[in-house]
């Protein structure tokens, strides 16, 4: 595994630490800009590959149902 800088380091150690499982949803601040979401995903693969779980930017219930289910969530 290779880190390409020291935050990416931070990132994946963070994600290490939080384990994220399949579906699971993390949540930053909406305060927080695209490129560090970005930067977290690719750390949970490093991390954990293969699992398949979502970075929010901002407010969870602020997602349209179209958001949704382009993400793959349905309602039962």
């Amino acid at each position: 595994m290779t880190q390409t800088n020291p935050q990416q380091a931070d990132l994946v150690a963070l994600v290490k630490k939080l384990s994220p499982q399949d579906g699971d949803i993390l949540q930053l601040p909406a305060s927080s800009n695209r490129e560090l979401g970005q930067q977290l995903a690719e750390a949970i693969q490093i991390a954990n590959p293969g699992v398949k779980c979502m970075v929010i930017c901002g407010d969870l219930r602020r997602l349209t149902v179209s958001d949704m289910n382009d993400a793959g969530w349905y309602r039962a």
